[in-house]
């Protein structure tokens, strides 16, 4: 199904646009030019795309949002294995996203928003979770069903698929998923009443806010424009869930999600800005070890990974 977004129809709306105040999708408040950016990552398009920051809920958004999002996604993010034991052996080296779950539940019904092949997914389920999933691609919708074993539906609109819904999760997951989505507070608000009495809502997203995105701007590499439509600043995210009737269990900057990120930076960046490979190598382990003495200073990882739970 494809994900519809509205844009400007023509040339001279698109000016009309940069001429008037651009207001937050969220809470319609005045916003301003926060950093201009291109498809660095994938190198789809030339074009240039402009953020901009909500001066009340301090949400980062793209404006305007390309009306087709199927070419940037090309080829998608990852191959989709064989069989379920190429995913597992996938799998095996990111257990460590279930780790925020497993401190606060260690079984019952768990939804994941967004989970393109299923490594979440399926290591949720070996651990126990019955899992159920909202995926907008339909052939990871029937790898998810077919040879995971995950109940997973087909969405474009995981706000209105979850708004549709009648039962209640133990646990809903958006693994780094949040940042692609329309309307992204309205899934955050929607799962917050999808939870069962005492269920948790985890949420992962890169940090805008983060040390790595001050020192590269535009050119951050989870920035990742036009893919990477929203995001949250820490304390607006805590913001969004306590006014949705969720209580914070915990949230970081610094966990294993966020280091990865970081080692991804600075090798990509290393890789493309140094021809030398010994003095490559060298600059990317002084840049990262640089960077992560920052971000443990300053609590401004690549990554936010938080945990919200209902109240019982």
């Amino acid at each position: 199904m494809e994900v519809n977004f509205e844009r400007p129809a023509d040339d001279q709306a698109v000016k009309h646009a940069r001429t008037t105040p651009v207001r937050c999708p969220a809470c319609a408040s005045p916003a301003a030019p926060f950093v201009s950016s291109r498809d660095f990552n994938r190198q789809t398009t030339e074009l240039t795309f402009d953020y901009f920051q909500c001066g009340q809920c301090r949400l980062v958004f793209m404006d305007p949002i390309p009306g087709d999002m199927r070419p940037f996604y090309a080829g998608g993010y990852q191959t989709i294995p064989r069989n379920l034991a190429e995913l597992r052996a996938i799998a095996a080296k990111e257990r460590y996203r279930l780790e925020p779950i497993l401190r606060h539940k260690r079984s019952g019904r768990l939804l994941e928003v967004g989970p393109w092949m299923g490594i979440f997914s399926c290591n949720a389920k070996d651990a126990g979770f019955e899992v159920s999933a909202l995926e907008i691609d339909p052939v990871c919708v029937t790898f998810l069903n077919e040879t995971v074993g995950v109940r997973a539906m087909q969405s474009s609109d995981p706000a209105e698929s979850l708004a549709r819904m009648e039962e209640t999760f133990d646990v809903i997951a958006l693994w780094h998923c949040l940042e692609h989505l329309p309307h992204p507070w309205r899934v955050m608000q929607e799962a917050a009443k999808r939870l069962a009495p005492g269920g948790v809502l985890l949420i992962a997203i890169p940090n805008i806010e983060s040390h790595e995105f001050r020192l590269f701007k535009g050119r951050w590499r989870h920035l990742d424009a036009p893919r990477h439509i929203y995001f949250y600043p820490k304390e607006s995210l805590v913001e969004l869930c306590r006014a949705s009737g969720l209580a914070k269990l915990e949230v970081t900057t610094n966990d294993a999600l966020s280091r990865a990120l970081s080692e991804e930076t600075w090798h990509l960046w290393a890789l493309a800005k140094i021809p030398v490979k010994y003095v490559r190598g060298a600059v990317r382990r002084l840049g990262l070890a640089y960077s992560r003495y920052k971000e443990k200073k300053e609590d401004s990882g690549s990554g936010i990974t938080a945990v919200f739970q209902r109240p019982s």
